[in-house]
């Protein structure tokens, strides 16, 4: 069952008296935390908060809304659940039941995250739903350095979000630097800026699919990069054009590969394969 975010309006009284006019404003008026898929509108934007590193704000493969990440963990986290084909659903800075959330810090007799003496509402980095053999199911995601786990004040709060989400009946876990496989972010970095670097039409999309299909089918020994350069050379294109398309096509899941264990500048022709919905031209296409 997807996350309710009916909590969000009206509050009670008590909890009313207890955020600020402008967080109310962010969760009733703004909807902050509402939605799903294109429609969700995350509760803290890249905007609205100081980070820790870079912010990222970038379209998503799942849904093609842009999200907002706080840092490159947030990103690196982003970016492996958003390649994943059974995720259908991404839902960033997701916030908490503030009710929920005061009376866990009350039980656990843990002081609740505020600011200035304000209570303010907690927030899960990420809310991913998956869609599996007809099952649906969902994850929660919260992203901290390791180093931030050896402060006992961090502990705590997480401690009040673990058990926001035991209570709700979804799974949760932390995700730290040290769960981030090399392979796999160098790889979705290398395709993801060339998502919609091209929109191609009908004609044009099977036509340069098909024609680097079948250097890859005639060619299987050959290096990637190198079997592309010469394409170049046969069409008399520019150098360096059909490895921009591969890309942007490999992006739009037209060619795969063992992402996580094989990085793209060791890429083979026969390391690589055709999509069957591209195969059979019945496959989406993401325009620009």
């Amino acid at each position: 069952m997807r996350q309710n975010s009916s909590f969000l309006s009206p509050h009670s009284q008590e909890t009313q008296k207890f955020l600020e006019p402008v967080i109310l404003k962010r969760l009733q008026k703004e909807k902050r935390g509402q939605g799903y898929g294109k429609d969700y509108k995350p509760f803290l934007t890249v905007r609205d908060v100081p980070s820790k590193g870079r912010v990222h704000r970038r379209p998503a493969f799942t849904h093609n809304r842009i999200v907002h990440l706080l840092s490159d963990l947030e990103l690196a986290a982003f970016l492996l659940v958003d390649w994943q084909p059974f995720v259908t659903d991404i839902r960033e800075q997701f916030p908490l039941n503030p009710e929920a959330t005061i009376n866990i810090a009350k039980r656990l007799g843990i002081k609740h995250p505020a600011y200035q003496g304000v209570l303010q509402v907690m927030t899960t980095d990420l809310l991913v739903d998956f869609q599996q053999n007809g099952h649906h199911s969902s994850q929660a995601i919260s992203v901290k350095y390791s180093q931030d786990l050896e402060n006992a004040r961090t502990i705590e709060k997480l401690e009040i979000e673990r058990r926001f989400w035991e209570g709700e009946g979804i799974e949760w876990f932390v995700f730290t630097e040290n769960e981030v496989p090399k392979t796999t972010i160098k790889n979705i970095r290398w395709l993801l800026p060339h998502m919609y670097s091209y929109d191609l039409n009908d004609i044009e999309r099977m036509e340069t699919f098909e024609g680097i299909l079948q250097q890859l089918d005639a060619n299987p020994d050959i290096l990637l990069s190198k079997l592309l350069s010469e394409l170049d050379r046969m069409q008399n294109l520019q150098a360096g054009l059909n490895l921009q398309y591969f890309r942007h096509l490999a992006a739009q899941n037209a060619f795969q590969w063992d992402i996580h264990n094989q990085l793209h500048t060791s890429l083979k022709a026969k390391d690589i394969r055709a999509s069957e919905y591209w195969l059979i031209k019945d496959a989406e296409y993401v325009h620009a």
